[in-house]
Order: structure tokens, then sequence, then C-alpha cells
């Protein structure tokens, strides 16, 4: 039978470096939210990165996700309302 490596569990049930990997997975979704939102709201990237504490290159790998997100998005209502309007003429 193997042995086990013996592991501090805290009062909850969780070993430290899981409950770290939880609160680390937790701090960056709400960083990551605070970005998304900071895109939304109209700030600088230099605004986002401020508020949600994190580094310049984190900040930049969302933000570009994001204007390519809206620029898919604007491309297609571009589409649906030519389309629209060429139905229009054809009626």
């Amino acid at each position: 039978m193997a042995s086990r490596a013996k592991v501090k569990v805290k009062k909850n049930g969780a070993p430290d470096g899981q409950m770290l990997k939880r609160l680390d997975a937790i701090l960056a979704a709400l960083q990551n939210l605070l970005i998304i939102e900071g895109h939304d709201a109209g700030m600088t990237k230099a605004q986002a990165r401020a508020i949600a504490g994190v580094a310049d290159g984190r900040v930049s790998k969302v933000w570009r996700q994001l204007v390519a997100a809206k620029k898919a998005k604007d491309e297609k209502e571009a589409k649906r309302a030519k389309r629209a309007k060429s139905d229009q003429g054809r009626e």
C-alpha cells in the first residue's frame, strides 16, 4: 500500500493548498469581471488595470477579446441590416 503524505486539514475539511487554489480562482474571476465592466463602462485600459490591480498584460489579454467580440457583433448587425434593407426593396 502506498503511503500518503500528511496534509494539514482546516476545520472546514479542505486542505490548505486546495483552499488557496479556490481563493485564487475566485480572485481571478472577480478581476476579469472588473476588467469587463470597465470596458463596458468606457474606461481606458489603464483605469481598468488600476481598479482591478493586475498587470497591464492581463488587462490587454481580456481587452483584446472584448474588442474582437464587439467588432464581430457590429459586423453581424451590419449584415443583418443590409439584408433587411435589400429584402424591403424586393417587396
